[in-house]
């Protein structure tokens, strides 16, 4: 199955966080999960993340607990990357997200997956 835009269902992933820094080495887990359904395939479309953190913050995307993904996102600002990559990802398989960074503010995400 391929990830093709207008095929499948599309899965938003979104938060509104406030974020206190660790570390850089003390990443957060988030509350924002995502199991793929059993008999579906997933692939990441897009990330977008704003902050107001006065310094760099990490975005990274477990797959089963291992880091597939940074995103870092520098200090009070906002990216939106189209992935050119999209990685597939088998029923079972659980992302999740997690941050690291210094300071404090808030972080908005917005992950966008196609689920086929």
């Amino acid at each position: 199955m391929g990830m093709f835009m207008g095929e499948g269902t599309p899965v938003l992933l979104h938060t509104i966080v406030e974020f206190e820094g660790k570390g850089f080495f003390n990443p957060q887990m988030l509350d924002l999960r995502y199991v793929v359904p059993a008999d579906r395939t997933t692939g990441m479309l897009y990330f977008r993340a704003g902050s107001t953190v006065s310094s760099l913050v990490n975005v990274s995307i477990l797959r089963n607990g291992q880091v597939l993904r940074y995103f870092p996102v520098a200090a009070d600002s906002a990216i939106h990357v189209s992935l050119a990559i999209v990685e597939e990802h088998p029923a079972g398989t659980v992302l999740d997200v997690c941050v690291a960074g210094e300071g404090s503010g808030l972080l908005i995400l917005d992950i966008g997956y196609l689920e086929v």
